[in-house]
């Protein structure tokens, strides 16, 4: 249990971290999201290549068990980073992060709609508190503009999509005999390996000549990579709903380590702000971890 906590708070850490990056470099290069997206993209793959025979079971499934989701899960992820990182471009990470909780009510709608779910009292509240936080998450240290929240809300939205297909995914593969964490394993190595092949195919049209951009985006690839990868461990070991509460800290540890970033000088990758602020900031990320506790337990 204490080692799958740990995965999950170290999933958390290396995400925010990631934020960090990603907003260093939209900001550096404005303009060049496709860079980031590409650049990065092949990094991870080549690192899923050097991982994958550690991944592979004894008997491959068949391709057709998995392709779908695969195909379904990729598409959708790449479509909420281009919002993720659009959303970069508008404001810091440290308000970002824990505004990606906005998947909670985003992910409920879908399911009403499309899968016919009902949910309970407890866990409309959780959506209730979830809006809350937001809402304080848009009143500290000025207004993001509605472009910025739009492309928040759109990567809300691809990153439910790709977790409903992961989630299949990893059911797909596990029902060929293999256990929760090999399924998971052998599910990221495939899903960065697709990203890698389709992000090499668009190196061509990018600018994957300058040596300034691989500098930012391999430390942004790093960090996503690793975050992935213990998060991945951490549902393995404690499974997916208390590891999803776990790595929900990754909004309040965003909000500290923008502080200390800010506070350490580098404004290039996180603005300061006062005290009063970074309070109403801590208070709305401490809410949508409280929101995300409730729903999954209810």
């Amino acid at each position: 249990m204490l080692i799958g906590i740990l995965l999950g708070l170290s999933a958390a850490f290396f995400q925010s971290l990631s934020y960090l990056f990603s907003g260093h470099f939209v900001r550096t290069f404005r303009g060049n999201m496709a860079e980031l997206l590409v650049l990065a993209h092949v990094t991870m793959g080549g690192f899923s290549l050097l991982l994958l025979p550690t991944a592979l079971p004894e008997t491959m499934p068949a391709v057709g068990v998995y392709a779908g989701p695969l195909l379904g899960g990729v598409l959708m992820y790449v479509a909420g980073q281009l919002g993720l990182f659009m959303a970069l471009r508008c404001t810091d990470a440290s308000r970002v992060s824990p505004l990606l909780g906005l998947k909670l009510p985003i992910l409920t709608m879908i399911s009403i709609v499309f899968l016919q779910r009902h949910y309970s009292a407890v866990q409309w509240l959780a959506v209730g508190i979830c809006l809350l936080a937001a809402f304080l998450l848009n009143r500290s240290g000025g207004r993001i503009s509605g472009i910025g929240l739009t492309w928040i809300l759109a990567a809300c939205l691809g990153y439910c999509l790709s977790d409903l297909n992961i989630r299949l995914l990893v059911e797909r593969l596990r029902g060929t005999g293999l256990t929760l964490f090999q399924a998971s394993l052998l599910g990221a190595c495939l899903s960065y390996l697709l990203c890698g092949a389709l992000a090499v195919a668009f190196l061509p049209v990018v600018s994957w000549r300058r040596p300034a951009y691989w500098r930012v985006a391999v430390p942004f690839a790093l960090a996503w990579y690793g975050g992935m990868l213990s998060l991945f461990a951490c549902f393995g070991a404690i499974g997916v709903v208390f590891g999803n509460i776990v790595q929900s800290t990754r909004g309040l540890l965003s909000v500290i380590l923008g502080a200390l970033v800010a506070r350490a000088g580098y404004a290039h990758l996180e603005t300061s702000i006062s005290r009063s602020v970074l309070l109403r900031r801590l208070a709305a990320a401490v809410l949508m971890i409280l929101a995300i506790v409730l729903f999954s337990l209810a």
